[in-house]
């Protein structure tokens, strides 16, 4: 028994029957996983009825033939999770009905979605309309009943949507209980005895809504898959035009650095030559004064005449002449070794800005291609992820696929998933706790924010 059965069958007994000393006649009565049998109490007259012998049977009887009670003699008859396998339940709920005493409650708790559990078959599923159309049926047949209320369970843990139905037989004449099973339950398509209007009326089942969910959460990951392609093409052209501009960075950097090296082997060369020229300097100099000296040791040892000291004042002139000149020369070349000293200074700063920049860049690109080939995995995950939540839709097998129940398909994709290694929603729980204590969907949660906050998948 499933949960919200269980749940829901323990509330009727409680509001529809008196377990101190009603007596209660349940149909499919054999403990499987659990009974409702486990809420009487020992004074409870309880009697269970079932197709074989087994735990919580007492009454053993074959489908489609009398049940072996007396009539009127029930105060609550109840059939849970029974008629979805019972070939002739029109014919059940008439002796259901038969069992009861007038003023007495038939309770029906039946799936109206879920996959095929055949015990031993399942032949049938319960709409919201369902509980008027077995009164009319029993009225037609001299048994007339009254729906007390009637509805369409909200899912728990498990995968089913309960209708559930609450008769009375014969007429309401006897005031009812204070509190009602739709009043206790999460439920929709509510039909009561005092109204003929349907509160809260739902026109898809909830499986239909939890399918189109899906769909729609698998049209948003595609769009994310197609945004983060995008995303990542536009990355890509960064990363092409930061490669480009290093590139020219480092075309501009080697040309530097070739002139930076012709103007140290210019710097060279003219050292060499100041040193060439100071050398001749000083042996113009070294010349210039021994000619002094032989020139004052002849002026001193001759007396030559007034014509022979004009012509030696003359030479004397011109060499000082020369010698002013290439005092001049060595200034020049003194100056010409400053500035290329200076120009040398200049062009290392340049240098050493160059080689900054390239590192910035280089780092720029390092992360550049990082948060690309993070980009590239995310696409890749994004995009395996879509073609198992996508696989087969619109083949032959997609639409025969199409026709099982959402939960059995969303099962399914998430064996998938974590068989291929892409997203494992038990260790995702269990990574995440926050994620665990709000019940949401895993998958549903990574791709609408587990992603963008960087969560491990797995």
């Amino acid at each position: 028994m499933h949960d919200t059965a269980f749940y829901i069958g323990t509330l009727a007994m409680n509001i529809y029957a008196d377990l101190r000393s009603d007596s209660i006649l349940e149909i499919g009565s054999q403990s499987l996983n659990g009974g409702l049998r486990e809420n009487a109490l020992p004074t409870t007259r309880y009697v269970g009825v079932d197709i074989e012998a087994g735990e919580g049977v007492d009454v053993v009887v074959e489908p489609g033939k009398p049940l072996p009670v007396e009539e009127g003699s029930f105060d609550l008859v109840m059939a849970t999770s029974v008629f979805e396998h019972d070939p002739f339940f029109w014919m059940t709920f008439l002796e259901m009905c038969r069992a009861a005493k007038d003023g007495g409650y038939i309770y029906i708790n039946a799936p109206s979605n879920g996959v095929v559990h055949r015990y031993p078959q399942d032949n049938w599923r319960f709409y919201p309309d369902s509980g008027r159309a077995l009164a009319a049926w029993a009225a037609l047949q001299g048994t007339p009943v009254t729906v007390v209320e009637s509805f369409i369970a909200a899912r728990d843990k498990d995968i089913w949507n309960d209708f559930v139905a609450v008769f009375r037989k014969g007429p309401i004449k006897r005031a009812l209980p204070k509190v009602f099973l739709h009043e206790q339950v999460p439920c929709t398509d509510i039909i009561t005895w005092k109204s003929k209007e349907i509160v809260s009326p739902s026109e898809q089942p909830e499986d239909v809504i939890l399918l189109r969910q899906s769909e729609e959460r698998a049209r948003l990951a595609e769009e994310e898959l197609v945004s983060r392609v995008i995303e990542r093409d536009s990355v890509a052209q960064d990363l092409a035009s930061l490669k480009h501009e290093q590139d020219q960075l480092k075309t501009r950097l080697a040309e530097t650095e070739d002139e930076r090296q012709r103007q140290l082997a210019d710097a060279a060369k003219s050292k060499n030559e100041l040193n060439l020229r100071e050398s001749e300097l000083r042996q113009r100099e070294e010349e210039i004064e021994q000619t002094r000296s032989e020139l004052a040791k002849a002026l001193a040892d001759l007396q030559l005449g007034q014509a022979e000291r004009d012509e030696l004042r003359v030479n004397l002139k011109f060499v000082e002449e020369e010698l002013q000149l290439l005092r001049s020369v060595h200034s020049a070349a003194e100056a010409a070794l400053e500035q290329s000293q200076s120009g040398k200074a200049a062009l290392e700063a340049r240098l050493h800005n160059g080689f900054r920049e390239i590192a910035a860049l280089s780092k720029l690109l390092a992360e550049g291609e990082s948060e690309r080939q993070q980009l590239l995995t995310d696409s890749e995950w994004l995009r395996d992820t879509g073609a198992v939540l996508l696989n087969g839709s619109a083949t032959w097998k997609g639409r025969i696929l199409g026709l099982v129940p959402a939960v059995f398909h969303y099962k399914r994709q998430r064996k998938l998933l974590k068989r291929k290694g892409l997203f494992d929603c038990a260790a995702y729980l269990a990574a995440h706790p926050d994620v665990a204590a709000d019940r949401a969907d895993p998958l549903r949660h990574y791709l609408m924010h587990g992603l963008n906050e960087n969560r491990p998948r797995r």
